[in-house]
């Protein structure tokens, strides 16, 4: 593996030039000059470097011995070694009197370097096989598969146990690596984030048996508070991972649904219009659409509509449902009773009630906007 590429060798020469007031080389595995101070040596072969390479230890050379060994100059050349493998070398160009004392923290410097870039890598990296998994995870696909089950046992994904699908949707890319940053301060060890697109993020929260769902909701919704164009919803609990595509679904729809707030939104609220929402054979909607025809041409302000979902809301309390309205009771029962008259639905019957919120819902831009 190519621990050292050309542009970390670049790092490393202008950290330990910015420090040293000496010329620095870093030489590959193979003796070649891949970054230098002297931007005129890099590709040149360094016989200083092969020597060191090949006796596995440091190499000084004097300005006297120069003149035998190809493309050097007087110095020191300590071999960089990652692993237990020496995966090039570093000179500092100068007599060896003067430089030597430097060698061991130049090359300790350079060591610790390599290190942090390979640990950096594989820190991505690993988020990036994690982002995979999530979505794998999310579609249902291949869960049975060898190569999802030792991935996700070397990233240490357990499988069993209860998870909750959260969808966030972001206004604009450019917000995502501030939302990230936060996102992943909240989340526990054994959540899972993915970027799903440009504006979408899907988390795989872990289930906490002290936890009930409106404790999640709630601190989820109070956390979301300071992103105020940030939408998110809460998917159906999944009790084993073949459900939680449903779980992530279930959330995408919801968000569809409840389209403009920006704010936390559960599933199990809107569990009746997304359901609703799945009806595509058109056919299936005729008797709906004539309800909604007729109640919508009753309803030019939509106050009807209006004094249907409130009526909704309060279960069919005409006492709360007029209180909530601010009207009367009498105006309350008149309002329900055009109802009834244009659609031929009484509201104060449960299966005709039910006929109007699934024709609202299907059909009412203004219900898309309202929590049931």
């Amino acid at each position: 593996m190519n621990y050292l590429s050309k542009e970390l060798a670049e790092e490393i020469v202008d950290r330990t030039m910015s420090i040293i007031r000496h010329n620095i080389n870093m030489m590959d595995e193979n003796g070649v000059i891949i970054a230098s101070g002297d931007r005129s040596r890099i590709g040149d072969e360094h016989a200083g470097a092969k020597d060191a390479l090949a006796a596995e230890k440091v190499i000084s050379i004097t300005p006297e011995e120069c003149s035998a060994l190809t493309g050097t100059k007087p110095g020191v050349n300590l071999p960089i070694v990652f692993h237990d493998e020496i995966i090039g070398v570093i000179g500092i160009t100068g007599p060896p009197s003067e430089v030597s004392r430097y060698g061991e923290l130049v090359k300790m410097a350079a060591e610790l370097t390599v290190e942090q870039a390979f640990l950096t890598k594989q820190l991505t990296w690993d988020q990036r096989l994690r982002e995979e998994t999530v979505i794998q995870m999310i579609q249902g696909a291949d869960l049975a598969s060898l190569d999802f089950l030792e991935r996700a046992e070397r990233l240490n994904i357990p499988l069993d146990g209860q998870r909750t699908c959260l969808v966030f949707e972001l206004p604009s890319a450019d917000m995502k690596p501030a939302f990230i940053k936060k996102l992943e301060k909240h989340l526990t060890a054994k959540d899972l984030y993915a970027n799903i697109s440009l504006k979408e993020i899907a988390v795989i929260l872990a289930g906490t048996p002290t936890k009930s769902r409106s404790d999640l909701f709630s601190s989820w919704n109070s956390w979301l508070s300071q992103w105020k164009t940030v939408r998110g919803a809460l998917g159906e609990q999944a009790n084993q991972l073949q459900q939680l595509p449903f779980s992530y679904q279930s959330a995408k729809q919801t968000l569809k649904i409840a389209k403009n707030s920006c704010r936390l939104f559960d599933y199990r609220e809107f569990a009746i219009p997304v359901l609703l929402s799945k009806i595509e054979h058109p056919d299936q909607e005729i008797h709906f659409r004539n309800i909604w025809d007729h109640l919508s041409q009753a309803d030019q302000k939509g106050e009807l509509i209006h004094t249907l979902l409130c009526y909704i809301e309060e279960n069919g309390e005409i006492g709360e449902t007029a209180s909530r309205l601010f009207i009367h009771r009498n105006t309350l029962n008149y309002r329900l009773r055009k109802v009834e008259i244009a659609t031929g639905c009484n509201p104060k019957r449960f299966d005709d009630l039910f006929k109007l919120y699934t024709a609202i819902t299907l059909f009412s831009p203004f219900c898309a906007n309202e929590q049931f």
